[in-house]
């Protein structure tokens, strides 16, 4: 009986070791893959046991991706943090998803490029408003604006809606007419097309940029096939 009893635990090592290897071969592979399609040192973690019969069955109950960055061709996002749910990875074919939920940051300094503006400042304004400084023409003066934003998600954009403007140097009528520069201190920012499916839930100014929170149902990635 002990015999049996020691064969039994040392099978279930060996199974266990085999579940790990797995596990890190196949995390690699799909690192490698994530590399490929414009994130940066991508982090993949699998949750889930046993590993190797999801690795099988191509199906995991939970796949997190975490990036430096996502550079494309539209624009690059920063501290991505990913989480899907219920996907199914079939041989040479799509990749699609149950459930998906994350975020990801998208710098002061990219939205203004994207905006192709000059002379321009975002910083972080806390509450999740954004802080707006640029100079405009009052009366023949080159005056400082400033304002508050709160960031509004529009479909596929980013849009900064600017409130509480102030004009900084432009003398005592400057205060009545400071709202009428709220249109020049708003901005757009098109994010990626996002997959169908996919949706933004919120976005909020952070200490380096909009922090762009989605979630998303029923995926499908046909760029990301195995």
């Amino acid at each position: 009986m002990r015999k049996l009893l020691v064969a039994l635990i040392v099978l279930a090592l060996v199974g266990i070791a085999a579940d790990r290897v797995a596990h890190v071969l196949a995390t690699n592979e799909a690192e490698s893959r994530l590399v490929a399609h414009g994130l940066e040192d991508p982090d993949v973690s699998v949750g889930g046991f046993p590993f190797l019969g999801q690795v099988l069955q191509r199906h995991f109950d939970e796949v997190r991706v975490r990036a430096t960055s996502l550079q494309t061709e539209s624009g690059r996002a920063e501290d991505l943090d990913v989480t899907a749910y219920d996907v199914d990875a079939p041989a040479g074919g799509a990749v699609t998803v149950g459930r998906l939920s994350g975020h990801g940051t998208v710098t002061y300094a990219e939205v203004l490029r994207q905006a192709g503006v000059e002379g321009w400042e975002l910083s972080d304004a806390g509450n999740g408003n954004v802080r707006i400084q640029r100079d405009v023409t009052l009366q023949g003066q080159t005056v400082t604006a400033t304002a508050t934003g709160r960031v509004e998600p529009r479909g596929q954009r980013l849009r900064v809606v600017p409130t509480d403007v102030r004009i900084e140097g432009g003398g005592a009528g400057a205060a009545a007419l400071a709202d009428t520069f709220a249109d020049q201190l708003a901005l757009t920012y098109s994010l990626r097309a996002l997959p169908e499916g996919m949706t933004v839930q919120r976005v909020e100014a952070g200490p380096t940029g909009f922090v762009v929170t989605v979630s998303g149902r029923d995926l499908t990635f046909s760029d990301l096939t195995t």
